[in-house]
C-alpha cells in the first residue's frame, strides 16, 4: 500500500477510454483478442490507451497498443497488436486491428540508424533513457499510417547481449530513490505519440477482412475504412503539432498535439503505478 495515496494498482493503461468522445461509437476497448487471433500471448499490464479528442485537423482516434515497458522479453518480440478508430468530426474514417511490425531492437546509442520500423530501447551500454517504437501500417491496401509511439521513463532496459536480463532503468529516468520502489520515477507512464501520419483511401466496400498482418484474406479480422471521403496526413511529419502528449491524467489522460515533446505521467492521487507496466 502507497502510504502517501493510499492505493495500491499495479498497473495503469493509459488514457480513459471514457474521455473519447466517440465512446458510444467505440464502445469499451476489448484487450487481448488480436493478439489471441495471432496466437501471441500478450500480458494484460502492458495494454495502453490514447485518447485523441482533437488533433487540430479535423480527426478524433482512439488506439490500443500492447506496449509494455517493464519486461526484457519487449525487445526480441517484433509483432505487437494494434487497434485503431479514427474519425472525422462524427464520421467513422476507419476501424482497424493488426499486429503491428515493430521492426527490430536497436539500442538507443549515440548514431543509432533510425528506421520506419524498430524499437529503440535503452541500453545498459548508452547513456539515453528513451526509448521510441516505430511501425509502418498498411490495412488492405486501403489504410496506411506511420505513428510512432515513445516512452521517456521506460521501466527496465534491453541488453542486446543477455536478452532475458532484467535490467533497470538509469538513474536518469528513475530518480535516486529504489528502482522498484513506490519513489522511483521510471514507471513507464509518460508516453508520447508522433507523427500518426493517417492516409485513408478506400473505393471499394468499406468492409473487408485481413490476416493478422493486415493483408487481404477471405476470412479472419474484420476491418472496416469508410469508402467516402479521404483522409490524407503523410506531409505532418514533424514539429509538436505532430506530437500528441498527455498532460493531465485528471482528464483522463487526453492526447493532445502542440504542447511541447514532453507527456506527463499517469500517477496523481488515487491513481498509483507499479514496475509490472
Amino acid at each position: 500500500m502507497d502510504s502517501r495515496y493510499g492505493c495500491a494498482f499495479g498497473h495503469e493503461h493509459g488514457s480513459n477510454p471514457r474521455a473519447f468522445r466517440r465512446l458510444g461509437r467505440t464502445g469499451m476497448p476489448a484487450f487481448g483478442p488480436i493478439g489471441a487471433f495471432a496466437s501471441s500471448e500478450e500480458a494484460h499490464a502492458g495494454f495502453k490507451v490514447f485518447v485523441v479528442n482533437e488533433d487540430r485537423k479535423g480527426l478524433s482516434w482512439l488506439a490500443v497498443l500492447h506496449q509494455g515497458s517493464a519486461s526484457p522479453r519487449r525487445g526480441t518480440v517484433r509483432f505487437h497488436s494494434l487497434e485503431t478508430w479514427l474519425f472525422r468530426g462524427r464520421g467513422l474514417v476507419a476501424h482497424t486491428r493488426v499486429m503491428a511490425d515493430f521492426g527490430r531492437a536497436v539500442a538507443n546509442c549515440r548514431g543509432a540508424e533510425r528506421l520506419a520500423r524498430m524499437r529503440l530501447m535503452p541500453s545498459p551500454a548508452c547513456e539515453s533513457v528513451y526509448e521510441r517504437w516505430a511501425t509502418t501500417l498498411d490495412v488492405g491496401g486501403v489504410f496506411r499510417a506511420r505513428p510512432t509511439f515513445a516512452i521517456d521513463n521506460a521501466i527496465t532496459q534491453f541488453d542486446p547481449r543477455d536478452p532475458g536480463r532484467v535490467v533497470f532503468n538509469k538513474t536518469a529516468a528513475c530518480g535516486p530513490a529504489d528502482p522498484a520502489g513506490w519513489r522511483s520515477s521510471c514507471k513507464g507512464d509518460k508516453r508520447t505519440v508522433l507523427h500518426p501520419r493517417w492516409v485513408a483511401r478506400n473505393r471499394g466496400p468499406a468492409r473487408f477482412r485481413t490476416d493478422a498482418r493486415g493483408r487481404r484474406a477471405g476470412s479472419g479480422l474484420l476491418q472496416v475504412v469508410a469508402s467516402r471521403g479521404r483522409v490524407d496526413q503523410r506531409r505532418e511529419c514533424c514539429g509538436v503539432e505532430n506530437a500528441f502528449v498527455m498532460e493531465r491524467p485528471s482528464d483522463g489522460g487526453i492526447y493532445r498535439a502542440g504542447r511541447g515533446v514532453s507527456s506527463t505521467g499517469f500517477e496523481y492521487p488515487g491513481f498509483c503505478v507499479l514496475r509490472t507496466n
